[in-house]
């Protein structure tokens, strides 16, 4: 563990042969799998969309960086002299990793598993799947200042009775299509698909924020 808890600014400073920056990358796919394995489990009914715009809640950069804040991280943390007066969010973010990637090599995927599941549902990001994907994906959009989502019926098929609807949302230059029962279902599931997908940008709005 202590590695897990070693920046590479401190490994160079003190000579040290290695830093958390493999265990970080053994972290990294670690906390994807089990995040992956204990959403798919507690949520039978949800869709691949829907999982996957909420395993994104729990994978990004923020997130991490509030678990690593829960844990009190930034006190055990070792970095170089550079790093003493400010530390970049996303060293914090890295580090979780490291950790995760530790606990992982110590005690295996059933640990991982604890910690994570531990952390899931615990965490102050919320789990609800797609129900809230179109309010989340506006304000990720908003942020980015990348305007508003639009959303347009593709089709409706079937008997008045039970139709099917097929809608595409279009957002940040890219376009999503996505089926439901009803209107509001398929423009979920949509926005579901494009957070999943556009994930990434919260990482990319925090750091523009910090330069």
């Amino acid at each position: 563990m202590h590695t897990a808890l070693c920046h590479a600014s401190y490994s160079n400073e003190c000579g040290l042969s290695e830093s958390n920056e493999r265990l970080e990358f053994l972290g990294d796919s670690v906390l994807g799998m089990t995040v992956a394995h204990v959403l798919y489990e507690a949520y039978s009914d949800a869709t691949e969309g829907a999982l996957s715009a909420c395993r994104v809640e729990f994978v990004c950069r923020d997130a991490l960086v509030r678990w690593s804040e829960d844990l009190g991280l930034a006190s055990v943390l070792l970095k170089g002299r550079s790093l003493k007066k400010e530390t970049p969010p996303s060293i914090f973010a890295d580090a979780m990793e490291a950790v995760l990637g530790a606990v992982y090599l110590d005690g295996g995927f059933d640990a991982a598993m604890r910690v994570v599941r531990r952390y899931l549902f615990a965490s102050r990001t919320p789990i609800g799947g797609a129900q809230d994907a179109k309010s989340r994906l506006q304000s990720l959009l908003q942020a980015a200042e990348l305007g508003l989502p639009r959303y347009e019926v593709v089709s409706v098929k079937g008997p008045s009775h039970s139709p099917s609807f097929c809608v595409r949302v279009f957002a940040a230059g890219k376009t999503w299509v996505a089926g439901g029962g009803s209107r509001k279902a398929a423009e979920l599931e949509a926005a579901a698909l494009a957070l999943s997908d556009l994930g990434s940008l919260k990482a990319g709005i925090r750091e523009t924020k910090e330069n």
